[in-house]
């Protein structure tokens, strides 16, 4: 497997006889480093609103977050099957329903959906058996997801993980459908983002723009008593009792106006439709209440067969097209999703038949 190896520990653990989970397994979705993000931040200030925008922010977005949820959770459940010609192959891959890492199929399919909604593409890890003669790859044995910042595509497009190129038999490379969300949507992620950070900042200081002056013939202040004053001023109006303020002679309070409460209400709305774009979700699947002329409201049934028939293609024809290539596949096979508990009504209480 050479530097994949580790990924796929449960094969030494067999020979030990005792199975240690990956490290990777802790925490997927941890950006690479948040000193380095400070120290950038630190150096480059105000440049770094230009910086692009990573996972962890954009999930701090609720549209972001309810979308991300609502594709990951309907998609994740669904058994993959092999097929032919004639249907279903009557004895499937292992690897599509089992692993023998710590990491569930499941699992493993909901981290690369994820990377698909943010990055536009992902990556597997694969283990693979003994090639036979009358085979032009050996059969995969087991998969496994690779973190998003461990791996690249370079310029003449080899794959490197951790800095290293790997060999095309060890990796999967699942192209999306879609840029991802970080790059074509971030624009809109700085803006939500900005207004997630104004509404709660009015939240906690629900009163005009404020400004403190000092009276004519009053002695000014020293920059120390302005910084002194300005701090305890803010802390009184944050208190429970914040309605009501207390200021020494030769000081007076001008309130410069009010910022409408629409706007965070319009502005809110309007990011939820702009997320749903982004996504390919319909805009009133994300909920919240919008009242903004620009979506229309359907059914529960019509938002349904349009998630079904809009949204997850998005992301499913991008797994099955990268899993159906005949180095991943027997040639004549090719590998789809069971999607029979989303299209039949009611379903089974137990959902789709999964080999174990």
């Amino acid at each position: 497997m050479g530097i994949l190896a580790d990924i796929f520990g449960a094969g030494r653990a067999r020979e030990l006889n005792s199975f240690t989970p990956p490290a990777a397994v802790a925490s997927p979705w941890a950006p690479a480093s948040d000193l380095k993000r400070f120290v950038i931040s630190e150096a480059v200030g105000a440049e770094l609103a230009r910086l692009p925008m990573d996972r962890s922010q954009a999930m701090t977005v609720p549209a972001v977050a309810r979308g991300r949820h609502i594709i990951v959770s309907a998609i994740s459940p669904l058994p993959l099957r092999a097929l032919n010609a004639d249907g279903v192959v009557p004895v499937q891959p292992t690897w599509l329903y089992r692993s023998d890492t710590a990491v569930s199929p499941a699992e493993r399919i909901a981290r690369t959906v994820d990377s698909l909604i943010f990055h536009g593409h992902a990556l597997w890890a694969v283990q693979r058996g003994a090639k036979q003669p009358d085979q032009a790859h050996a059969p995969i044995l087991d998969a496994a997801w690779v973190p998003h910042d461990q791996w690249s595509v370079e310029q003449d497009g080899r794959i490197t993980v951790n800095g290293k190129p790997v060999n095309a038999e060890e990796v999967v490379y699942i192209n999306g459908l879609t840029d991802g969300l970080l790059n074509t949507g971030a624009r809109t992620l700085r803006g939500a983002v900005a207004l997630e950070d104004s509404w709660v900042a009015k939240a906690k200081s629900p009163i005009p723009l404020t400004v403190i002056k000092r009276t004519e013939g009053q002695a000014p202040l020293e920059q120390d008593e302005i910084d002194y004053l300005l701090s305890e001023w803010t802390t009184a109006r944050r208190s429970e009792d914040g309605a009501l303020g207390y200021l020494p002679e030769g000081l007076e309070i001008q309130a410069l106006g009010q910022l409408d409460p629409q706007f965070y209400i319009e502005g809110r709305n309007n990011i939820r439709v702009d997320i749903a774009s982004h996504l390919g979700i319909p805009a009133s699947l994300l909920d919240g209440s919008v009242a903004t002329a620009s979506l229309t409201y359907v059914t529960t049934e019509g938002n349904a067969n349009r998630f079904v028939t809009e949204t997850l293609p998005l992301y499913t024809q991008a797994i099955t097209n990268a899993l159906s290539q005949d180095s991943v596949v027997p040639r004549g096979q090719r590998i789809r999703f069971d999607l029979s508990e989303l299209t039949t009504a009611p379903g089974t209480p137990t959902g789709a038949v999964v080999e174990d």
